[in-house]
């Protein structure tokens, strides 16, 4: 490659960055003449092509690229991602599995740039890179293999199909794309689940499964199966189509009758708390908040406050035998249908980014989150609000790693509300 042809790709990459696309490809096309067999140039043009949306054209010269280079990763993931956009799923995610499991570290980056595109709100680009955590994710699960194929398209005639749809991370998680469940079953599919065996209660409430299992259940006959978290591409999410009518969860009857029992008549208003999740999970030091950060809001004895918390660390519980006000449920919270049984009954739920600020979302309860400022992709940038969850309300950390400014705001909310908290 001359140095002509190596400054024309410099030139293309900057205006890449700044998403000046057609500059980007004349001058990749003014590099292409140099060499018309120049793989690197032919993929960087396929590059440009799908980012406009010429899918065709994109695939025809990535085509090109990998007849001289079939080791280029990035020309097959750019490819499959192409193949979407045609609607050939099952080529496309052939394609990209193809270009991701050359190159481990590679996934990891395209991982990392669906977080960014999903952060921004461009489900178009995030979504289809978001696949690159079956590959690269660091988490909870080892990948899945099944020996049927996976469903990965709502066109498809599903009438007399079984679809499986199986967790593969965290709770919250499943909760938040367990939505998309009765939009499977609409199509014609039988649908089956299979999840974290603290879920399975709340599953059966819902009338779209003709099938729960747990985690490593010996499973039934099925034609096809799907990862929760890649339902939103399957249905071609984008920020106005977001399935977010709520609830799409509802507790057990005869455990909100238990809880009623037990929580007795309303005096006061009733607030939940969450303040810190799975030490497991690598930023948990991100998300949860030391409990004495927050004993301004709990000597707020106006309100009649519940903890929410499965697991209390030891110095938390330090703080705890000073406010003998605040109810304690961690012994009576078996699984999450327990917790939204109790959710039932609060009037508002304070939570850091964990499941249990999901469920009060999928529940449809009002729900203040308490959020650092790198926060997870899902809540988008610069907003106080979810469209994902219409009844919650962000708090953003203005300075990374400070809470106290955070829990001052939610309490100036409260006492603006008081008497009314949500």
């Amino acid at each position: 490659m001359s140095a002509y042809t190596e400054e024309l790709i410099t030139l293309a990459a900057d205006e890449c960055a700044q998403c000046r696309f057609d500059a980007a490809t004349q001058l990749l096309r003014l590099a292409l003449g140099q060499s018309d067999r120049d793989a690197f140039v032919l993929y960087g043009l396929g590059h440009m092509a799908y980012r406009q949306e010429n899918y065709a054209e994109a695939i025809r010269l990535l085509d090109q690229s990998l007849a001289i280079d079939p080791t280029n990763p990035k020309a097959h993931i750019d490819r499959g991602i192409a193949l979407l956009g045609l609607h050939d799923d099952r080529a496309a995610f052939a394609s990209m599995d193809h270009g991701l499991e050359m190159d481990e570290a590679l996934a990891y980056a395209v991982m990392t740039e669906s977080f960014h595109a999903l952060r921004a709100g461009d489900f178009h680009t995030g979504w289809p890179k978001f696949e690159a955590r079956l590959i690269a994710s660091p988490g909870i699960r080892p990948r899945r293999v099944f020996p049927r194929p996976r469903w990965n398209r709502f066109t498809d005639d599903l009438a007399g199909q079984t679809i499986l749809l199986h967790s593969e991370q965290g709770h919250g998680d499943a909760i938040q794309f367990v939505r998309y469940a009765p939009m499977v079953a609409a199509l014609g599919a039988r649908v089956l689940v299979e999840g974290h065996p603290g879920l399975l209660a709340l599953y059966r409430e819902m009338s779209c499964f003709s099938g729960v299992f747990a985690l490593n259940d010996r499973l039934p006959h099925f034609d096809m199966h799907c990862p929760l978290l890649s339902l939103p591409l399957a249905f071609r999410t984008d920020l106005r189509s977001i399935p977010a009518a709520t609830p799409y969860l509802t507790a057990p009857a005869d455990r909100i009758a238990w809880w009623e029992k037990r929580l007795g008549a309303r005096k006061t208003p009733r607030i939940g708390l969450t303040w810190s999740g799975n030490t497991a999970y690598a930023a948990d030091q991100d998300r949860s908040i030391p409990l004495s950060v927050l004993e301004p809001l709990l000597a707020m004895t106006q309100f009649d406050q519940h903890i929410l918390q499965i697991d209390i660390r030891p110095e938390d519980r330090l703080v705890l035998l000073r406010q003998p006000h605040v109810r304690d449920h961690t012994d009576r919270l078996f699984d999450f249908a327990d917790t939204a049984a109790l959710l039932s009954q609060l009037d508002l739920v304070i939570s850091v980014d964990t499941s249990v600020a999901h469920l009060a979302g999928a529940l449809g309860k009002p729900v203040w989150a308490m959020i650092p400022s790198d926060s997870d992709w899902r809540w988008l940038t610069g907003r106080d609000d979810s469209p994902w969850y219409p009844t919650m309300r962000l708090f953003r950390q203005q300075t990374p790693g400070d809470w106290h400014d955070v829990v001052r705001r939610v309490i100036e909310a409260l006492s603006r509300n008081a008497g009314e908290p949500a």
